[in-house]
């Protein structure tokens, strides 16, 4: 067989004879091929279809997808984002080396979907940085940003020039392009491929309803990812996975203390393969080979990340369900004939539909044949309640006409949801979030919570104007965006017409024939008084100890202690702050958990990150009886903290008034009211004590 030359990304080849049909999925074209000679094969037409696509976007797909994008030509950056995805394996590439690492780390490549709007991108926040700051390889030193805010194809082109530069560069070949830039690709194809990148979106949500209402398990599962967190038993308090993986699409960077940019959750019922390098999935882990061997199956390789806890397990409807730009209705198709007219099925999904179409979510079209002793083609769409002739003719039909006409075997067709005229690279997703920067991790998401004097709310958005549309737990809504061009933040006020019932509900806005924005969190109460309780609800749930370890210790709850602890290694295991659980029953001077704890084991020397051992603690609050059981469990009065102090320093040093502020922060964070005048009159005696037993440990 020999060799020709088509269009670019040849996905399909139809045998006809002595001829081929093959079609050039990248290119959106068909390629006629004689193949009267197989040893020679000969292009002899090529046939252009009907294509709405950007250009740019095309070609810079076509770029995205040549091997001759690698300089051996051998492979293109679709090999390992495959459809613009991942192909969930481990790589170590030329990348920087982290803060504090000795080695270059191996990395799980991420998808290309949805970046727009989640600079910087790649585990590390590096590449297309248009913020600066801290990132994973100078995690204490802010590094200057290298691309542009306000042109974001400046930060997909970086991203591309380091990967043309590295991953797709042989090593010693010193190749480069039209700018003088290593690597393949001149300087139009890379542009080319910027503008592709922001424009791939992630799919359809699988599991969201042809209606566009989540179901209440998705809605939980906003709830906990966003508001009340995972009751992880290591934690004082809840794990909010949306301090770190905030709206609009669960990113953030800067991730203090390893400068990480946290990785999106969109799309992880495609991806089995998790944590920066896969840590979990490790074969030899008996745990993780028991779901291999069921395939790896995406929800039980998640649950992992939250330790298979089941009051988290909604999260995973979340996922199936959230939005990614389209409405629930979107793709969804009914065919009309004989066997599916009377089914209550049909009936049920076109009502959905309908009212998707009514809202504006959807383009609702018909196309068939009616048949009048021969087949006539008919091509139909929904407006105002009737299917309206779009040849322009002025035959219109109900639904029930349909139906009728297709359970007497006139009619065939298929109602299929379509997207809007907007729906292109220049409308990108519509994007909410709580009022800020978008890119910072600024701590618990401040959701707005309504009542009837207060509709209005002042949020951050982008990429919808005053026309926008309101959508409230999948139903067109009437209301008001005003966006506040050149306002600090990206203001935008939103303001319903009329209130949902009390509650959590999910709100999106909607470009006028053009994609949905994320859901995003508001809560509604009967009045003021109700609304200031909500506040101070969410607040009080995401910060206050929920149970668990810490809160035990911190609750002073010896019961709960007893339960949790049972052995040595549990009394020793460092907490989420990094101290043993010693440590905290000693600032607290809870006598008989410390005694507890010591007869369990409990190093009585262990230190925090620190350095402060229990000793520090206990002799800085002068709690004498922990002191005196500590002091007989061996605890070393000679440990230095992390300051060069040990615990006889730390309770000599002279009283002031920002000592005495100290100490009232401390109270404060252990949720006790310390006694400062008895701390004060007690500091001399405690040091004078255990300077007494200050002896030269062996």
């Amino acid at each position: 067989l020999g060799r020709v030359q088509v269009g670019a990304g040849p996905r399909g080849v139809a045998l006809d004879g002595n001829q081929a049909w093959v079609l050039n999925a990248l290119a959106n074209t068909v390629t006629l091929v004689d193949l009267a000679d197989r040893t020679k094969p000969n292009a002899v037409a090529t046939i252009t279809l009907d294509d709405p696509t950007n250009p740019t976007f095309k070609l810079g797909r076509i770029a995205f997808n040549t091997a001759n994008a690698s300089t051996t030509g051998t492979f293109s950056c679709a090999s390992c984002h495959p459809d613009g995805h991942t192909d969930q394996l481990l790589w170590v590439l030329d990348t920087p080396i982290v803060t504090g690492g000795n080695q270059i780390q191996p990395r799980s490549t991420m998808p290309v979907r949805g970046l727009r709007d989640t600079v910087p991108f790649h585990w590390d926040g590096i590449p297309g940085d248009p913020h600066g700051g801290i990132h994973s390889a100078s995690v204490s030193k802010p590094v200057e940003l290298n691309s542009k805010a306000d042109v974001p194809a400046s930060s997909t082109r970086h991203l591309i020039d380091g990967g043309l530069a590295s991953t797709m560069h042989l090593v010693g070949d010193e190749s480069q392009n039209n700018e003088g830039k290593a690597g393949a690709l001149s300087k139009q194809e890379r542009d080319d491929m910027a503008v592709y990148l922001l424009g791939v979106p992630y799919p359809p949500a699988p599991n969201r309803a042809y209606t566009d209402e989540l179901s209440d398990r998705a809605k939980s599962g906003f709830r906990l990812f966003h508001v009340s967190g995972d009751h992880d038993p290591k934690q004082r308090t809840a794990n909010v996975c949306g301090n770190c993986h905030r709206m609009p699409f669960l990113v953030s960077t800067n991730t203090p203390g390893t400068g990480m940019d946290a990785p999106t959750w969109r799309g992880a019922q495609d991806r089995w393969l998790i944590l920066p390098q896969g840590r979990l999935n490790i074969i030899e882990f008996p745990f993780y080979r028991a779901m291999a061997e069921r395939g790896a199956p995406e929800r039980d390789v998640w649950r992992m990340s939250w330790g298979g806890r089941p009051r988290f397990d909604s999260i995973w409807d979340m996922v199936l369900e959230m939005g990614t730009g389209f409405s629930g209705a979107f793709a969804r198709q009914a065919t009309l004939n004989k066997s599916t007219a009377s089914d209550p099925v049909t009936n049920d999904l076109l009502t959905a539909l309908e009212k998707a179409a009514d809202d504006g979510a959807v383009v609702l079209e018909c196309d068939g044949v009616q048949l009048k002793g021969k087949a006539e083609p008919l091509a139909l769409q929904f407006i105002d309640g009737s299917y309206v002739n779009k040849s322009g003719e002025s035959t219109t039909f109900t639904r029930q006409e349909l139906l009728t006409l297709a359970a007497d075997g006139k009619f065939v067709g298929t109602v299929t949801a379509r997207h809007g005229a907007k729906a292109t690279l220049d409308h990108p997703q519509p994007a909410l979030w709580t009022l800020g920067p978008i890119e910072r991790q600024r701590g618990r998401q401040d959701f707005p919570v309504l009542h009837p004097e207060q509709t209005s709310m002042t949020v951050s958005g982008r990429h919808f104007g005053n026309d926008a549309r309101l959508f409230v737990d999948g139903r067109r809504v009437e209301g008001t965006a005003n966006v506040k061009n050149g306002e600090k933040d990206e203001q935008v006020v939103i303001t319903l017409a009329a209130l949902p019932p009390d509650g959590m509900h999910l709100l999106q806005v909607q470009v006028p024939e053009g994609p949905f924005s994320n859901e995003f969190i508001i809560h509604v109460a009967k009045d003021a008084a109700t609304a200031e309780a909500v506040k101070q609800e969410l607040i009080r749930v995401s910060t206050t100890p929920w149970g668990g370890i810490p809160a035990a210790l911190s609750n002073g709850d010896l019961a709960a202690v007893k339960r949790l602890i049972r052995d040595k290694a549990t009394a020793n295991r460092p907490l989420s702050d990094g101290s043993p659980p010693l440590m905290t029953a000693a600032m607290r001077g809870d006598v008989e958990t410390v005694k507890y704890l010591l007869d369990l084991g409990a190093d009585p020397s262990g230190r925090t990150t620190d350095g402060n051992t229990p000793l520090h603690a206990a002799g800085f609050l002068c709690r004498e009886e922990v002191v005196n059981l500590l002091l007989d469990k061996g605890a070393s009065l000679t440990a230095k903290n992390n300051n060069g102090e040990t615990p006889v320093d730390v309770v000599s040093g002279k009283w002031d008034q920002g000592l005495a502020d100290f100490y009232s922060a401390i109270g404060t964070g252990i949720n006790q009211k310390l006694d400062l005048k008895q701390i004060e009159q007690d500091r001399p005696k405690m040091a004078e004590r255990l300077r007494k037993h200050a002896t030269p440990e062996k």
